[in-house]
């Protein structure tokens, strides 16, 4: 969504558009400051959580300093939070916009939108789903990790319940994909985009497994590729101090990252895990 927010703020501001990617550095920024305005995606790729890894973005902000036109900057929203705890960069924007997650009926209007074959959309078959599922949460205290069992709300469930059995079951599959999702328009299409076939029902959109128990180095590099949605495995052996390997392969096994020539790259379809289980151990 942050995309599409940026690409019409671009063509409001007759901008030159740059999007930074894996490796880019200020040098690949400074001539495209000049009499026009301009829009600078992906900005989390100015830093790295190294020593001297802050250099890139003081840099950008000196540049900024002495532009005369209009430039609108994107950021991953847990890159900003960490930039903002460590480097306070949030004081050198006066004027932040953020993009809010999307309602199920966003998400249906962006869904049907966009596709033009769409499946057929069907109830859960009988005793599907229940009221509540549990779920299970590592929780950490001094030495020691303890598995909590957490009862969830079933929103599928949920919207039926006590009704008079007329519930459109399109309604609970985009309600259902918005609560897997987080409202994340990027999370929600791949997910729609992995069930795309001739029917669908609301017991098809699962909330990824979230019960790893990564070990602390895990949950860390997890972290650092969901605030830069995807980074260079050289980038990652810069911080990662030993076990690089066994870590993305751990990640890779588990379904939550992938690993092409040097770039390791979230999928969208594992943020909500990636976000659930970092936070839960309080990574920044």
């Amino acid at each position: 969504m942050g995309e599409v927010a940026l690409d019409a703020a671009a063509n409001r501001l007759d901008a030159v558009h740059v999007r930074l990617a894996p490796g880019d550095d200020i040098d690949t920024l400074r001539a495209t400051f000049g009499d026009e305005p301009v829009v600078v995606d992906d900005c989390h790729h100015l830093y790295t959580r190294a020593i001297g890894g802050f250099e890139p973005i003081e840099q950008f902000l000196e540049v900024l300093a002495h532009v005369d036109t209009p430039v609108v900057t994107g950021w991953n929203s847990y890159a900003w939070a960490y930039l903002t705890a460590a480097q306070r960069i949030d004081r050198e924007f006066p004027v932040r916009v953020e993009i809010e997650s999307l309602t199920a009926g966003d998400l249906a209007e962006l869904v049907l939108g966009r596709y033009d074959e769409l499946p057929r959309f069907l109830p859960n078959d009988s005793g599907t789903d229940g009221l509540l599922s549990v779920r299970r949460y590592t929780l950490e205290w001094r030495d020691h990790t303890v598995s909590v069992p957490v009862p969830i709300p079933n929103p599928a469930a949920i919207v039926g319940f006590g009704g008079d059995g007329e519930v459109d079951p399109k309604e609970v599959v985009f309600e259902r994909l918005a609560v897997v999702s987080d409202g994340n328009a990027g999370v929600a299409t791949a997910i729609w985009e992995s069930l795309r076939s001739t029917e669908l029902r609301p017991s098809d959109i699962v909330r990824p497994e979230t019960d790893l128990a990564l070990n602390r180095e895990e949950a860390f590099c997890l972290r650092i590729i969901l605030a830069k949605e995807c980074v260079e495995q050289s980038e990652l052996a810069e911080i990662i101090d030993d076990g690089l390997d066994h870590i993305l392969g751990r990640l890779v096994r588990e379904g939550l990252v992938t690993v092409e020539e040097d770039i390791v790259s979230l999928k969208p379809t594992a943020v909500p895990t990636a976000v659930s289980e970092t936070e839960q151990r309080r990574i920044l």
